[in-house]
């Protein structure tokens, strides 16, 4: 518990891409780091473009952000411009640009050094994993203690239990779980036990390579053989590497610098099985963090499918049908349709940048936000307008929506407003045409901004048909987008808003496959005559 603990609160690394012979630059909790050209910066950028004090990157409690100090040319998260005075949420894996350069911010590790010295590479000795029977008891023991993990344990708590009992069973002095990217970085530790410090020999984890073998140096032959391993006063070395994804290896590491240590055969085998059982007690791990995921996105995407309205409806001017497919992620998309007090139908659909949770939280926002306006006679250029602002305020600078808009009157007269959207069609007797009206960008990018609205006609039986860039933009195996083209055709051949739905969704599922790559929502509203 007290590792998990430790890698929780763990700072921040800096590292400046371009430049990685440079040391990374730590920030931990409740600290702040200014960067710039300036000498007295934390992270120094010697670089024309970049301001003397050009952003400060603070980590608090709640998380880090960063906040641009008016610099000349700006401040990018993930090429996503920085406002000016407005912080930003930066999170681990983000890359930070200043000017040309870049910054990668990432979680500090411990690390530890590696040793290679080509000369020892045969003199390593290795086992065949089950060639041999020995240490039952001690596996027995290892058993045992697997099965009192607790189930909502992790990587570093289990990995610190077997540690311990493994050291116990091999009477070795250090045990380490460590994680190796490639040949020219050092092992990162995932969990540790016994004596601390030290390094860890880079020929000993190219012999532990073979998933099949454990690899073994020993102070009675090899250890005299390997004179670096010797120099660093170790005697015994045990490795084995666990079964893992990915293009990381993990290995189970174990030495001593006793003179009484010394692991047979047997005992060597037991750490082989033992790195067989730790690989699967991580994978355990992350296949329960995987469906627990599952589980959260499953009920995430319920309560949005909840905020729709239902699939098809009539208020006796027009009749509508409604569709939303979720793609791999959260869904972003949002659209509704509600009938105000003066007989007209108000509706949108809109769209969230995006995937995942943060997406999906933006689209609940606006869309109860909308609900909750939409009741009321404004004009829709005040709603978007009001709208911008509410997701401005709320949001960080990567965060926005496209949104369209459009009042529907009993007399077919239709205000429109189009917010950074740019996908409505109108259809007519077989005639499709693309709307380009006038609005503004898309919500939450510029404060203040003012929209305005576009007056069309509906006639009887027309259908305006709203949807989201997922139609458009998916694509095939082939990596083809389904394109305008093909929306158009279909459109032009359908007559009724149901049909617009059932014959692009349909297309699409021959197209693109059952499961699509981005969120897809289709929004048909026809104009009926009045009973």
């Amino acid at each position: 518990m007290t590792e998990t603990l430790r890698r929780q609160d763990a700072p921040l690394e800096l590292t400046i891409v371009d430049a990685p012979d440079i040391a990374p630059v730590l920030l931990s909790r409740g600290e702040s780091i200014t960067i710039g050209r300036g000498n007295e910066c934390g992270l120094w950028i010697n670089h024309a473009s970049v301001s003397r004090h050009h952003a400060v990157l603070s980590l608090g409690a709640d998380g880090a952000t960063i906040e641009d100090l008016g610099s000349r040319h700006g401040t990018r998260v993930n090429e996503v411009p920085a406002r000016e005075k407005k912080p930003v949420r930066v999170r681990a894996g983000d890359v930070l640009h200043f000017g040309p350069t870049s910054v990668r911010v990432g979680h500090h590790v411990e690390r530890i050094a590696t040793q290679l010295d080509p000369s020892e590479a045969d003199d390593v000795r290795t086992i065949v994993f089950g060639a041999r029977g020995g240490a039952e008891h001690a596996m027995r023991v290892l058993i045992d203690v697997v099965r009192t993990i607790p189930l909502d344990g992790d990587e570093v708590s289990a990995g610190q239990m077997i540690l311990e009992r493994l050291i116990a069973a091999t009477r070795l002095e250090r045990g380490l779980i460590v994680r190796v990217m490639d040949a020219t970085t050092d092992a990162e530790i995932i969990a540790s036990a016994g004596v601390r410090g030290g390094s860890v020999s880079r020929t000993v984890l190219a012999a532990a390579e073979d998933l099949s073998r454990v690899a073994h140096l020993s102070q009675e032959i090899d250890i005299r053989a390997a004179e670096s391993i010797a120099g660093s006063g170790v005697r015994e070395v045990v490795c084995a590497r666990l079964n893992t994804d990915g293009a990381e290896r993990v290995y189970l590491y174990l030495d001593s610098r006793q003179a009484t240590s010394s692991v047979d055969s047997g005992m060597a085998e037991f750490v082989g099985a033992a790195a067989r059982i730790t690989g699967l007690v991580f994978e355990s791990f992350q296949r329960r963090r995987l469906e627990e995921l599952r589980q959260d996105i499953a009920r995430a995407r319920l309560v949005q499918e909840r905020l729709l309205p239902l699939g098809v409806g009539e208020n006796g001017a027009v009749r509508w049908c409604l569709k939303s497919v979720p793609g791999a992620m959260l869904a972003g998309d949002f659209a509704g349709m509600l009938t105000r007090s003066d007989g007209a139908v108000f509706a949108w659909v809109g769209d969230v940048a995006g995937k995942g949770p943060a997406a999906a939280m933006l689209m609940a926002t606006a869309q109860a936000w909308l609900y909750g306006a939409g009741i009321h006679l404004d004009p829709l250029d005040v709603i978007t307008s009001r709208l911008n602002e509410f997701i401005f305020e709320r949001s960080e600078a990567s965060e926005f929506a496209t949104l369209f808009l459009a009042v529907i009157h009993t007399d077919g007269r239709t205000e429109v407003c189009d917010a950074g959207h740019g996908i409505a069609f109108c259809v007519s007797h077989g005639a499709v045409q693309r709307l380009e009206v006038e609005g503004g960008p898309p919500l939450g990018l510029v404060s203040g901004t003012d929209y305005s609205t576009s007056i069309i006609e509906l006639p009887h039986a027309s259908r305006l048909v709203l949807v989201t860039d997922g139609v458009h933009e998916q694509r095939s195996s082939q990596n083809e987008q389904f394109g305008f083209d093909r929306m158009t055709k279909l459109l032009s051949s359908s007559t009724t808003c149901e049909s617009d739905i059932e014959h692009l969704i349909r297309e699409l599922t021959t197209f693109a496959g059952p499961h699509f790559d981005d969120d897809v929502t289709i929004l048909s509203i026809q104009r009926v005559e009045q009973r």
